[in-house]
């Protein structure tokens, strides 16, 4: 049996569980806004934390230290989030290279012992060493400013340490900036590279859990939302007449690509997606909840409004008054399915479908343009 999990911002189902592992009956509510499951591994039981799952939750406690806070956040939570958020990027780099082979994570792979891994006392390779055997063993690239962010937060976490962190970067700005860099490059990073070589069901759904409350905090998180949008700047900019704002995290970042090829063919076309959370729908799932959630008109399978037939593709696809990141402010009608934009149709007073007026109408009560008539 599963059950949905609501979304970040309007109660979307983003996610889904199997109750038989993970029971999401005692929720919780965050700010006084946020209601999130209660986690896995906030409840009784011993401490088991394999590597993915122990590096997961050190972010998910970054996030809830520093979320919503802003400059109010106490010396105490700057410290904890720092110290936290570089354990568990130390914690999910390693368990990549783990992966790659076991011996990889010590000082000198040679000397490697499976004794000392499965007792954890092995000396482990550096995180900078840690880096660079993933480049150069594993073929993980590293950007400039991901280096940067890295060595930047290693630097803190030393500091932190053994005497605290002093002159510029001691301050809630300079930790949040830190954070948001570290963060969006760890979390992209744990879902290409992580996420689907884990194998055990149960891990699997506590991992899935964990990302879903660190995507949640993320936005919250002052720096977080800019340093994604500037990523995706040069992604966004050349589709922007076929970007909206994206049902989950409310963000201008939906890009509807076109192509869409209904059932039963099987090659069906790319996914509507959203480049900043990653949610996906099918085109048909897209077009009919924009409509409701972002547009809020009423769902009506028999007569929905707002939700035409487009004149290129054919496909009810074609939603009236959508709102695009080219102009935020002015509506135009988009396809859902082939990504067509339309900015001047009319609408037929008589049957209310949408009209070229350039074109003509044949209305289906037996009148053509003289009942057109603007939105």
């Amino acid at each position: 049996m599963t059950e949905s999990v609501p979304g970040p911002r309007d109660g979307t189902p983003t996610q889904s569980f199997d109750e038989e592992l993970l029971d999401f009956g005692d929720l919780e509510e965050v700010e006084g806004q946020q209601w999130h499951p209660r986690r896995y591994a906030d409840r009784v039981g011993d401490p088991h934390f394999p590597p993915v799952a122990n590096g997961l939750d050190y972010l998910v406690s970054a996030v809830e230290l520093l979320e919503g806070k802003g400059e109010s956040a106490s010396a105490r939570d700057l410290k904890y989030a720092v110290l936290h958020l570089a354990a568990g990027a130390e914690v999910l780099l390693k368990a990549r290279l783990q992966e790659e082979h076991w011996s990889l994570v010590f000082t000198n792979p040679g000397d490697a012992t499976r004794k000392e891994l499965e007792e954890g006392t092995l000396r482990s390779c550096t995180p900078e060493e840690t880096r660079k055997r993933l480049t150069n063993i594993v073929g993980i690239a590293f950007s400039a400013r991901e280096k940067d962010a890295l060595s930047n937060l290693a630097h803190d976490r030393n500091a932190l340490q053994h005497y605290g962190l002093v002159g510029q970067r001691a301050n809630a700005s300079a930790v949040n900036a830190t954070t948001a860099r570290v963060l969006h490059f760890l979390v992209p990073f744990v879902e290409e590279h992580l996420l689907p070589l884990l194998k055990d069901p149960e891990e699997v759904l506590v991992a899935q859990e964990d990302m879903y409350r660190i995507r949640v905090g993320l936005n919250d998180i002052e720096g977080y939302v800019q340093e994604r949008l500037r990523d995706l700047a040069p992604q966004l900019g050349p589709v922007r007449r076929t970007t909206v704002q994206c049902l989950f995290c409310r963000q201008w970042t939906m890009v509807v690509p076109g192509g869409y090829a209904p059932a039963p063919l099987k090659e069906r076309a790319q996914d509507v997606v959203c480049l900043y959370c990653r949610e996906a729908m099918d085109a048909v799932s897209a077009a009919y909840n924009y409509n409701q959630v972002v547009l809020g008109r009423p769902i009506d399978p028999e007569d929905p409004d707002g939700v035409h037939r487009c004149f290129e593709c054919r496909t009810d696809l074609l939603v009236e008054g959508a709102l695009t990141a080219a102009d935020r402010d002015r509506p135009v009608a988009l396809c859902f399915g082939c990504s067509a934009v339309f900015d001047n149709l009319e609408q037929c007073q008589r049957c209310g479908a949408l009209v070229q007026p350039e074109i003509g109408h044949r209305c289906s009560f037996g009148r053509s343009r003289s009942f057109l008539a603007t939105p």
